[in-house]
């Protein structure tokens, strides 16, 4: 019955956020009737969308484990960041790609090992890391954008197939097999397991420490790749990309349905949640209103979010488990 009504209401936030979509489109399709549906406009939103995208979808494996993690931004930078400084160092481009989003996987794991370890909230954790980050960028760049990169690097941020940007792609493909992970492994029900209730989980079996810590990896290498396309878009490594990508992400999971409390949500409904600030937000800017009010209105976004997920009732789900579980060491 519990499992019923759960489906319910992830189904009804889901058609909330396809809605409030529709909404948007309409509004600036009226406001900008000669440009906002133009074929060149939806392909720059879907483009623009991808790099968001995947670092949303990572971001879902936390909240969905109860968690959050404010660092991913600076992540991001520095996943552009650290790979155009070894492709200048001499290290050849695929490795440092690799490296990039390895490094990325590790930052985002000391955030999770260190709140674990110390049991401190992990927002506090990533609040901190967030400015280490931040500073580490400004300190290994002297401020400044790295530039000097192969020229083929940028078939990932600018690159078409068909007419589709190979961006978007990505980020498809990337939905697809986190959609896989959550609905079809043991891996994904441990996920809604351990964020409707770490003592339940405990009880069932589940190594709640391991799965968060998973989470926190999976999140790192969505971030990570992100971090890569954004520097092969731009075709250089900044260290203020991603200035506000956090409050981006989180308010997409959270318009798409993932509860900030945990064990809620949907691959679909993370993507709903991309496209309408992705909209939103070019919409805003073909609407002529300065980045100040473009920040504010969508940090109003970001409040109205929270408070629906906050006001809606959270049923706590029981999740099977394998029988061969084994609780935390």
């Amino acid at each position: 019955m519990n499992q019923t009504i759960e489906k319910i209401r992830i189904h009804s936030k889901k058609l909330v956020a396809q809605i409030l979509l529709l909404i948007i489109i309409i509004i600036f399709s009226v406001m900008q009737p000669q440009t906002f549906l133009t074929s060149d406009n939806l392909l720059a939103i879907v483009r623009q969308v991808a790099t968001t995208g995947i670092v949303a979808l990572g971001v879902s494996f936390l909240m969905l484990t109860g968690n959050l993690d404010f660092s991913v931004g600076k992540i991001y930078a520095f996943s552009g960041v650290s790979c155009a400084l070894m492709y200048q160092a001499g290290i050849p481009i695929v490795l440092c790609m690799i490296l990039s989003v390895l490094f990325s996987v590790l930052l985002c794991m000391l955030t999770g090992i260190i709140s674990m370890k110390f049991n401190i909230p992990m927002l506090i954790v990533s609040i901190a890391m967030m400015q280490v980050i931040d500073g580490l960028n400004l300190v290994l760049t002297d401020g400044a954008t790295i530039y000097g990169l192969p020229e083929w690097i940028k078939i990932f941020g600018q690159g078409y197939v068909m007419g589709v940007p190979i961006a978007a792609i990505i980020f498809i493909v990337c939905a697809v097999i986190v959609a896989f992970l959550l609905n079809r492994t043991y891996m994904g029900r441990y996920f809604f397991a351990v964020g409707g209730s770490n003592a339940a989980a405990r009880l069932s079996g589940i190594h709640v420490n391991k799965v968060k810590l998973i989470a926190s990896a999976l999140c790192g290498l969505l971030t990570g790749i992100a971090g890569i396309i954004m520097m092969s878009r731009s075709f250089s490594g900044s260290p203020y990309s991603g200035a506000n990508l956090s409050n981006d992400v989180i308010s997409a999971a959270v318009l798409g349905g993932v509860s900030i409390m945990g064990g809620t949500g949907k691959t679909s409904g993370v993507v709903t949640g991309v496209l309408i600030i992705g909209v939103l937000s070019t919409g805003l800017v073909m609407v002529g209103l300065s980045s100040n009010f473009q920040n504010m209105i969508k940090g109003a976004v970001l409040i109205l979010a929270v408070i629906m997920d906050v006001r809606s009732k959270v049923v706590k789900v029981r999740i099977p488990v394998d029988e061969e579980g084994q609780g935390d060491d």
